[in-house]
């Protein structure tokens, strides 16, 4: 079985090969992410990162799992004939699965190696790049060290064969006699199998859905992304179910056009279902997983915008668009605004129970007119002259209450004594730790990143209601440097932090749905590759090449709308608890769906299909129909 399995790498490299991109990418990145660790040590500074990177790493093994299983099973629908030959041949199920996951381990084992000798240089990129845009400090350099290796290359070896274990069962259905079979209709798509599969990662979402519902805090990212991956395995398995009467669907605006080319798209998506849904599972994938990511930043962005709405009197916020905060000049003309009140919030580190945190600097006149954060203990109100109002995981770390005295570090090293006047409660936004101002007058702080306006009096109030307040707050800003947005539009002081959730986002998720458009190529030339009878057929009965090639071109764009329509229908389902669960006692907030995002996606989706099927399709016309249907398979 070594030798069948050698020559089927050989044989059928083109079909390996996306396989063994995937996991030497999912290998570089588990390895890095412990030569990180290994050359960061213990170090506090790195605990956020390393926390990103850990939810990236079981993003990217997910995707490899999906991707390699979907390719594997697609493999072994391909080659029943050739596994019934072997059956005829006297190789029992046992022996043929063998070479299978011969097949598996050779290639992890080959991809796992190339994954190691990248990890190196991909750690110390990435903990560069985290350096360059202010996230960790710089870090030491970063060695070769087994530890790291040995279970990277052991993971994408388990990964291999995990995905290879579902799709290597199937064997042991396949009879002697399907050595005879010439017809490619599937004659049934969906095993009970695949429903008990199905239907229990359906059970698995609803029950993560009823999770996302009761939870809060740090638990709602973890929950959304697992609710969206199981959503996501049960709909590829469910998928045959859907697939004839989307593909009619997706056809029926063009039965009115000339020539049968509609007609044969339908009927070849209806009669190879399994092979619709092999090819439709890395499109849902790569869709649904990035429709989720960007949903979920969406999602909990509005909904703590308005939640501060729930809490400010004030009508606007202006926000610095830039790293330096306001300007003095900025500030002074918020200030010198008639029939307005400003409450400018400042930035400085300052250390909490020996923790060094960013907090939020502001006058406390001011401050309480403009904002009233909902407290736990306290009254945010009561700030006064040296109190703080601690944000509460903060509180729950050091054990303080309402009404203690707390010692902060501020900026240039003094230490001086607080007033806790307020516990502030958890919800959807940003937990922030307020100082009064008085308290580090002459001990420096940042500029402000955003303030609070408000009218002064209810004449000047119902002016800001009809936009005027708005229209002099963007004269007196300069809007190149600084924003005006209404109250519960945005959340202030985020879009930095946000800034770089999407910057490291888009490396780190990046790398998963680089996999799956590898996945969406690599399926896409297989199945095309193993079509040259069919084109051959086409072109007896009348098809010239050109028309082919476009028919190859229409299967592959209707392939990518069926996986982009599960895909989003999944983004759907994920990020609908998702905002009900944050949005819970909350006025406008509705169901945001990024729709430009996974337009833009599907498009990026299509073109690859596209290009993945017409090249091969191309090189497969170039020879006489005769010729081809007498080809050996």
């Amino acid at each position: 079985m070594i030798a069948v399995a050698l020559r089927a790498l050989r044989e059928r490299w083109v079909a390996f090969a996306g396989t063994f991109v995937i996991i030497a990418v999912g290998v570089t990145q588990v390895a890095a992410l412990g030569l990180t660790m290994a050359a960061t040590g213990r170090d506090p500074a790195f605990d956020g990162v390393l926390d990103i990177l850990a939810m990236t790493m079981v993003v990217t093994t997910f995707v490899s799992v999906f991707v390699i299983a979907s390719t594997f099973a697609y493999s072994i629908a391909q080659r029943q004939r050739e596994f019934a030959l072997l059956r005829t041949l006297g190789s029992g199920p046992r022996r043929i699965a063998a070479a299978v996951y011969g097949e598996a381990l050779l290639v992890a084992v080959s991809a796992g190696a190339v994954g190691c000798a990248l990890a190196q240089p991909a750690a110390t990129a990435l903990l560069a790049l985290l350096h360059g845009i202010g996230m960790v400090p710089e870090a030491p350099p970063v060695r070769y060290e087994t530890e790291a290796l040995v279970p990277a290359l052991g993971t994408g070896v388990a990964v291999a064969l995990a995905g290879v274990w579902g799709p290597a069962r199937r064997i042991r259905r396949i009879k002697p006699i399907a050595a005879l079979r010439e017809a490619s209709v599937d004659a049934r798509a969906m095993t009970l199998g695949r429903w008990v599969l199905g239907l229990g990662c359906a059970a698995l979402s609803a029950f993560a859905g009823y999770a996302l519902l009761e939870a809060s805090g740090d638990g709602v990212a973890p929950l959304t992304m697992g609710l969206g991956m199981s959503a996501i395995v049960a709909m590829g398995f469910l998928s045959p179910v859907v697939i004839p009467p989307l593909a009619a669907a997706l056809t029926w605006p063009l039965r009115g056009l000339p020539g049968a080319g509609a007609m044969v798209v339908r009927a070849g998506m209806s009669a190879a279902v399994r092979r619709t849904a092999a090819l439709c599972a890395p499109v849902l994938l790569t869709v649904g997983l990035f429709g989720i990511a960007i949903g979920l930043v969406s999602v909990v962005n509005g909904v703590a915008a308005r939640a501060m709405a729930e809490w400010t009197s004030a009508e606007y916020t202006v926000t610095a668009t830039g790293g330096g905060g306001l300007s003095r000049e900025q500030v002074a003309r918020l200030r010198a605004l008639p029939g307005a009140r400003t409450a400018v919030v400042r930035e400085a580190e300052v250390g909490l129970g020996g923790v060094a945190h960013v907090v939020r600097v502001v006058d406390p006149e001011d401050a309480a007119a403009a904002i009233d954060p909902p407290a736990d203990e306290g009254d945010f109100t009561a700030l006064g002259a040296g109190g703080v109002a601690v944000d509460a995981a903060t509180a729950r770390d050091n054990g303080w209450r309402a009404g203690d005295e707390v010692v902060l570090r501020l900026p240039d090293g003094a230490r001086v004594r607080a007033r806790v006047a307020a516990v502030l409660a958890e919800g959807p936004y940003t937990p922030v730790t307020y100082v009064s101002a008085p308290l580090l007058a002459g001990h420096g702080t940042a500029p402000a990143p955003y303030a609070y306006v408000g009218a002064d009096g209810p004449a000047e109030a119902a002016g800001a209601a009809g936009g005027d307040l708005g229209e002099r707050l963007e004269a007196a800003v300069d809007t190149d440097t600084a924003r005006v947005d209404p109250v519960g539009a945005i959340e202030p002081g985020r879009e930095e932090n946000n800034r770089m959730v999407l910057l490291i986002g888009a490396v780190l998720l990046g790398m998963a749905l680089f996999c799956s458009c590898v996945a969406i190529a690599n399926t896409l030339v297989m199945s095309t590759a193993d079509r040259v009878r069919d084109f051959a057929a086409l072109r007896l009965a009348g098809a010239d090449r050109a028309q082919v090639l476009r028919l190859v071109a229409a299967e592959a764009v209707a392939v990518v709308g069926i996986g982009a329509f599960l895909g989003t229908a999944v983004t759907a389902v994920t990020l609908a608890p998702l905002a009900t669960a944050l949005g819970e006692g909350l006025s406008g907030v509705a169901l945001s769906m990024p729709w430009w995002q996974l337009a833009v996606m599907t498009g990026v989706c299509a073109v690859i299909a596209v290009a993945a099927a017409v090249a091969p399709a191309a090189v497969a016309t170039r020879t006489s129909p005769v010729q081809a249907l007498g080809a050996r398979e």
